[in-house]
């Protein structure tokens, strides 16, 4: 038995011998696959944009929860930064986990001089599903006085949004009320996502400081890891590829209902998303 001659399609996109759009994502490694850079990384690639990571911190975790969070130091993430951007023009880029104040500083700095005008999307990743905290109160305080003024669009779940605001997600009101003292604080746009909260359906508040808008999807009854970093790194793949914020957010909302379809459980704890893959004809042959 022999295996037949494997071969691989290179025309898979228009643009693939064109220099591609470029992503930058700051954030933790996740050795699950399932969050944090690997899986902005594979978000970017799923919309044909390039990814470039710059690592803040290495997880011990699994799909039952978070160990540890271990930082890297603020010069090692500095240097990262500078070496990208001194090297590779970048599109767009998405801001995860910043586990300590020096870190935050070195990255408000960063984009404060090195990347004035491109879009930065934010997901404020605060502590793990299972109660892991990632920032302190200094941290979050710094992200909020000088990060925040920074990025194009903020995406905190309704626990995060607790957290900057201090105010209870406890009504649709209360979370309208908390957009807009978060523009207050300056963030120009934000989607404040409804889906750890009760109801068929998951409601997302989105907001680009002119008007307030209710976006809705089926609620998916599955415990998936990584949804807050799948949906960031998507809006930023869509900015990256020119579209609107706003249209942004509408790509980003459809795309993570169709990959929650699909999540699987890999370990006994969440369930982790599956890309669509190549199909490679390598089928054994008499």
């Amino acid at each position: 038995m022999s295996r037949k001659k494997t071969s691989f399609d290179f025309i898979t996109t228009r643009r693939f011998y064109e220099r591609p759009r470029v992503a930058l994502t700051i954030g933790g490694s996740d050795p699950t696959g399932g969050a944090g850079i690997q899986t902005d990384l594979k978000t970017f690639q799923h919309f044909g944009v390039h990814g470039l990571s710059a690592i803040t911190a290495v997880t011990v975790q699994n799909t039952s929860g978070v160990i540890s969070k271990n930082p890297v130091s603020a010069e090692l993430v500095r240097e990262q930064l500078e070496t990208l951007a001194n090297d590779i023009e970048f599109s767009v880029a998405k801001i995860g986990m910043l586990p300590s104040v020096e870190i935050v500083h070195v990255v408000a700095e960063f984009f404060n001089r090195k990347a004035i005008g491109i879009p930065v999307v934010l997901d404020p990743i605060i502590a793990s599903s299972n109660g892991v905290r990632f920032m302190d109160d200094d941290a979050i305080q710094t992200l909020k006085e000088n990060l925040l003024p920074l990025v194009t669009i903020i995406t905190p779940n309704l626990s995060e949004t607790e957290v900057l605001t201090g105010l209870r997600m406890e009504t649709e009101d209360s979370i309208i009320h908390a957009s807009l003292l978060l523009h207050d604080m300056g963030a120009k746009a934000m989607l404040i996502k409804g889906g750890h909260a009760s109801g068929g359906e998951s409601r997302d508040l989105f907001y680009d400081g002119l008007s307030i808008e209710w976006l809705s999807a089926p609620r998916i009854s599955k415990q998936v890891h990584g949804t807050g970093c799948l949906l960031s790194s998507a809006i930023a793949s869509s900015l990256a590829m020119g579209m609107t914020l706003r249209d942004s957010v509408i790509e980003a909302k459809d795309f993570i209902t169709s990959m929650l379809e699909h999540a699987v459980p890999l370990g006994s704890g969440q369930e982790i998303f599956q890309y669509p893959y190549f199909l490679i004809d390598s089928l054994l042959v008499d």
